[in-house]
């Protein structure tokens, strides 16, 4: 039987209902499940030196064993967002989105998570993730094998937790969204094998970090130390070697004070071999024309007309404010053009308090890599000296920082109990290391640094040690899940076949395998309800079948009662719509005509309002009651429309004389009178519009009733209580 277009339409608009709720679920799922894992990426956990362990992403594995990708994609960019802000790279976006879809696709396609992921981090994100550090950051990749690692545990750590949670909250999951992804097809053993390694996977790594953090908190103590004692170390060595030259060119300018400046000259070269710190030294006069030097020989550079040291600091703080001075670095000019530091004094005449020159000595910085290398046995340790201005004094050469230039660097975000910094080595690449700075008396700064790349290599041989070692504890862990998974599910095998092919009269077979006292009694108990539900299938389907034909007669009363109008027994609007199309189509094959008829009863509103809704009722049972008796053939279809509105719809011809039934129909209601109380009686009226004409006119059954409304109304404008009818040839 054909579906009618109204059933069709109802069952779309049923599908459609329950459709857009069941996705908008699945989107907000997803929201939520990315704000949740947003969140906690947001606080990542801190391992060592800016390494850091991420759980949130636990929250678009979920997402992936119950949405589609593309949702679990959506998941997986909202969780990885906060990575951006906190690594300063886009890498998450490419790793974990593409982590998401695989995941997701491939447990579409029955995959296990655990196993997907696994796959994924084997074949795209390890290859993936070394690319983006080979090509972005120079300096991981003397690291790179660390990066593998460490992603690696993270993915196993975050995927072991989202499976456990996904197997406690199960239900309340179920609950919440209606999965998209297919069930998995599983056995006892697969199960058990799988609940097994999942638990083992999470305990083992988070042992691994557990561990792995308490040796990093007792090595990152070990080099806060170290870089404390360095440090303070040198920033007393160097603080001394600066003291020590300060002192010395005091003690000269005292002695230059109280000597006749022919004498200038041998004191001046004296004090310099006590001194060998100082690269040059000279005195000025008070015009800062340079008067000698030491080494003798640099006088033969300057040129004849004398050099003047008026623009110089070292002079211009010595000479006019009269104290000891010790400058910034600089580049030096006359004698040589290192990078150096001043250290001047004034020299005053004998009973003079005025200046009459100054002394200077020139620090040589390639002493400090004598002082640093004499000081530390460490070379682990680097050291960066800086002026007031935080110039470069001195650096070591592995640093690759220039003299003279600043000593740029930013600092880097760390939970550490000490920072790491960025150094800018001007066109190479920056590196991360840690550091202690010291501020001297003279507003120098001495830096201590180590390398973070080295402490990840020491990181990284700890990490694979405890790793291998656990690795040993999981494969053992492994088996034994096997061998467990194996004891349980083999003899509830063996009880589910013999209870499949038993039939209630065979003895069956005892278990072969030794299995706990609870299978046993379990396996007795099943043989006794299988015979007894033997027993009563017989029974059962004898009322099976009872109830059956008592159910079909139930329907078919149901169905009854759907296309009938309850107050008039006449057929309702549903079924008038369902009959009309078979009738047109038959009458329209035969060429014949069709006649619809709409009725309705005049002033039936104020009918109810005066006489009340029961009187109102039986109305409109006695009109249905009358026009069953006028149009009883089969073929007749007669129907309440709709509230005092009736249908009629008939073949016309001659011979059945339907038009004048429909007048006398018209003139027995006008004559009847429908008793009220003991001493009043009520009249009724009804206006007809029909229409009568060929049946291919419309196959639409609204068509029909338009034209016979129109007639109605015509019916109802010519004063009620007629009949209008149109013919269409």
């Amino acid at each position: 039987m054909a579906i009618s277009p109204i059933k069709t339409a109802l069952k779309l608009n049923d599908d459609i209902v329950e459709t857009k709720p069941s996705q908008s679920k699945s989107i907000f799922f997803a929201l939520i499940l990315g704000l949740l894992g947003a969140v906690l990426n947001s606080f990542p956990i801190e391992l060592a030196y800016n390494i850091t362990l991420i759980i949130g992403n636990l929250a678009f594995i979920v997402a992936a064993a119950y949405l589609r990708p593309v949702l679990t994609l959506l998941c997986a960019l909202i969780c990885v967002s906060p990575l951006w802000l906190i690594w300063g790279h886009p890498f998450g976006f490419f790793t974990f989105g593409l982590e998401a879809l695989f995941v997701a696709f491939l447990r579409g396609r029955g995959w296990y998570l655990p196993t997907a992921d696994f796959l994924y981090w084997l074949i795209i994100g390890m290859p993936l993730t070394a690319a983006i550090i080979w090509f972005t950051n120079a300096d991981a990749q003397d690291y790179l094998l660390f990066s593998f690692f460490k992603q690696s545990i993270n993915a196993i750590f975050y995927t072991s937790l989202a499976v456990i949670l996904i197997f406690i909250f199960s239900d309340k999951l179920s609950g919440w969204v209606k999965s998209q992804q297919p069930p998995l097809v599983k056995n006892l053993k697969q199960y058990l094998h799988y609940i097994l390694w999942i638990m083992s996977a999470f305990f083992v790594v988070g042992v691994c970090l557990l561990l792995s953090r308490s040796l990093n908190e007792i090595q990152d103590q070990q080099f806060e130390d170290k870089l404390n004692i360095s440090s303070q170390y040198l920033a007393r060595i160097i603080e001394n070697h600066v003291e020590e030259h300060k002192k010395a060119i005091a003690q000269i300018a005292n002695q230059l004070s109280i000597i006749e400046p022919s004498n200038y000259d041998d004191a001046l070269f004296k004090v310099h071999e006590l001194y060998p710190g100082f690269l040059t030294m000279l005195v000025a006069d008070q015009d800062a024309t340079v008067v000698t030097s030491s080494p003798r020989a640099l006088m033969e550079s300057l040129p004849p007309t004398g050099f003047t040291l008026a623009d110089r600091s070292y002079f211009i703080q010595a000479f006019f404010h009269q104290s000891l001075y010790v400058s910034p670095v600089f580049l030096g000019r006359g004698f040589g053009s290192d990078p150096i530091v001043a250290i001047s004094a004034p020299i005053y005449g004998q009973n003079s308090k005025n200046p009459t020159g100054i002394v200077e000595g020139s620090l040589n910085l390639n002493m400090f890599e004598k002082v640093n290398r004499d000081a530390m046995n460490d070379r682990e340790i680097d050291l960066v000296l800086t002026d007031e201005n935080d110039n470069v004094i001195y650096a070591e050469s592995s640093l690759a920082l220039t003299t003279l230039t600043k000593f740029d660097f930013s600092f880097e975000k760390s939970n550490l109990q000490h920072k790491l910094i960025m150094i800018d080595t001007y066109g190479a690449n920056k590196k991360r290391y840690l550091y202690r700075q010291i501020e001297l008396s003279n507003g120098w700064k001495v830096f201590a640094l180590i390398e973070h790349g080295q402490i990840l290599q020491l990181i990284e041989q700890q990490y694979l040690t405890i790793f291998m070692s656990l690795s040993v504890i999981f494969i053992f862990v492994i088996l034994l899940a096997n061998q467990f998974s194996s004891t349980l599910s083999r003899p509830l095998a063996f009880v589910l076949n013999e209870l499949a092919h038993g039939d209630g009269k065979k003895s069956y077979k005892p278990i072969p395998y030794d299995a706990p006292t609870e299978f046993l009694s379990l396996y007795d108990k099943l043989q006794q309800s299988q015979t007894a539900l033997l027993r009563q299938q017989v029974v059962l389907e004898e009322k099976v079948e009872k109830r059956t034909k008592e159910l079909n007669e139930a329907n078919k009363n149901l169905k009854e009662l759907a296309n009938k109008d309850s107050l008039t027994g006449l057929y309702n609007r549903r079924y008038l719509e369902n009959k009309f199309s078979e009738l047109q189509a038959i009458l329209s094959r035969n060429n014949a005509s069709m006649v619809v008829a709409m009725l309705d009863l005049d002033h039936f509103k104020k009918l109810n309002d005066e006489y009340g809704h029961l009187i109102g009722d039986n109305c409109l049972t006695y009109v249905g009651e009358l026009m069953k008796c006028k149009f009883d053939r089969r073929s007749d279809i007669v129907a309440r429309f709709g509230g005092e509105e009736f249908i009629i719809v008939v073949q016309h011809d001659e011979q059945n004389g339907v038009l004048k039934k429909l007048d006398e129909l018209r003139l027995e209601i006008a004559h009847h009178c429908f008793p009220y109380d003991a001493h009043h009686f009520i009249g009724i009226t009804i206006s007809i519009g029909a229409i009568a004409a060929n049946a291919a006119l419309s196959e639409n059954i609204g068509d029909w009733i338009k034209l016979a409304d129109e007639q109605l109304y015509q019916a109802k404008d010519n004063g009620r209580n007629q009949l209008s009818i149109k013919q269409l040839t």
